[in-house]
């Protein structure tokens, strides 16, 4: 398992699971906007990171072109303990 730090709380994620990390932290509680659901096209669920590593980008995040620091939480899940911030 891994720690997820956001606001000040932690948040356990599993790194085996297929789910992304929003999925995972929505299940915890936490409020995450997705307009689109988690289909990867509208950004608005968006986090910034602050530390730790994160798997690959997607290709739909390449597309995007999201600035140095900036995953989709819908297509993305951590790979060591981070701390993430809500840019929305």
């Amino acid at each position: 398992m891994i720690t997820v730090k956001l606001d000040g709380k932690e948040y356990q994620i599993d790194e085996t699971s297929e789910e992304s990390l929003m999925n995972q932290l929505k299940t915890q509680g936490v409020e995450i906007v997705a307009a689109c659901n988690g289909a990867g096209i509208c950004q608005t669920c968006s986090i910034r990171t602050i530390s730790g590593e994160f798997s690959d980008k997607t290709e739909t995040e390449e597309m995007m072109d999201l600035p140095d620091g900036q995953r989709m939480s819908c297509q993305c899940t951590p790979k060591t303990d981070c701390e993430i911030e809500l840019i929305y």
